[in-house]
């Protein structure tokens, strides 16, 4: 049982610390809660809110969900095949998400521009917001990955030996 919940332990442990940098980032004074913004807007109050604490919190629900996943297949497959599906499990279902974001936003908040001709350019940027976060969130994602797979497929098969 114990072998069990260890690879969701470590997905959670993880994705606390791949997501430790949101509300740091977000509760700093610096200039990433201007580029979340550009994804969807919130509110003064609930923008802090979201992308400091509600959307980690997504993200680490997300490694422990993907973790549950790919527990019972973890000795039969292979290392990199197993951390490529978790990271893969763990950041198309950020991206879809970050997209409904944007989407919601979009209907809730409407285009604010001056000019027809700025929405295109609106549209893109905060698009490619969505692909750099993403891009960002990937790469922690596969390298997190490779540390709870690796330590997880270990104690399994210590487990399984005594």
């Amino acid at each position: 049982m114990e072998s069990k919940n260890n690879i969701q332990k470590h997905a959670i442990i993880a994705g606390i610390f791949v997501t430790s940098f949101f509300p740091f980032l977000i509760f700093s004074e610096s200039y990433f809660i201007f580029q979340c913004i550009q994804i969807c807007d919130f509110g003064i109050f609930w923008n802090p809110i979201f992308w400091g604490i509600l959307f980690p919190l997504f993200i680490v629900f997300l490694f422990w969900h993907t973790a549950k996943k790919i527990n019972p297949s973890l000795n039969q497959i292979r290392y990199l095949k197993a951390c490529t599906q978790f990271s893969f499990g763990v950041s198309s279902k950020i991206i879809i998400a970050l997209f409904i974001i944007y989407v919601i936003g979009l209907f809730v908040n409407g285009i604010s521009s001056v000019f027809k001709s700025q929405i295109p350019y609106q549209i893109l940027f905060s698009i490619l917001m969505i692909l750099f976060l993403s891009f960002v969130l990937m790469i922690l994602t596969f390298i997190s990955s490779l540390i709870i797979v690796k330590a997880s497929q270990n104690t399994q098969t210590l487990n399984q030996t005594k």
